[in-house]
């Protein structure tokens, strides 16, 4: 088990035992805010969407959620957000697929720009690939 695995399930665990001692209803009163983080200035179309998600989740809930979006790098760049979500310190990374292959395999195939040479050869490979898994059952 990993040093993360056993600290993770020790805030589980301090958070499980907060609740049973807590009334609900205290629970359900307290105010969480959610920090965000975005590497564009303010006034971007990203800003501005995080920036209306966060209002709508404030009046969705009386109040009880809310976004605080720190822009324009003010907490680190994408990198940077990525490890503050990684530990908590961070609730909505907005980032680019870049900046998440290399914690994120998978999202790596979207960072290939060149693999097809027009839009064309691209919809012919995709009907090859359909063809050769519908011979192969899958």
């Amino acid at each position: 088990m990993k040093r993360r695995d056993v600290l993770r399930a020790g805030a589980a665990m301090a958070l499980g035992a907060a609740a049973i001692g807590s009334p609900r209803s205290v629970l359900a009163q307290q105010k969480l805010v959610l920090k965000a983080s975005d590497v564009h200035p303010a006034g971007y179309p990203t800003v501005v969407a995080v920036e209306r998600m966060g209002k709508k989740l404030e009046a969705a809930t009386d109040g009880r959620l809310s976004v605080q979006m720190y822009a324009a790098m003010q907490l680190g760049g994408e990198k940077e957000a990525i490890e503050q979500a990684q530990i908590g310190a961070l609730q909505l990374a907005r980032v680019s697929v870049g900046a998440l292959g290399p914690v994120v395999d998978d999202l790596n195939v979207f960072n290939l720009p060149f693999l097809f040479r027009d839009t064309a050869h691209m919809e012919r490979h995709d009907e090859r690939a359909r063809r050769q898994r519908r011979r192969h059952g899958l």
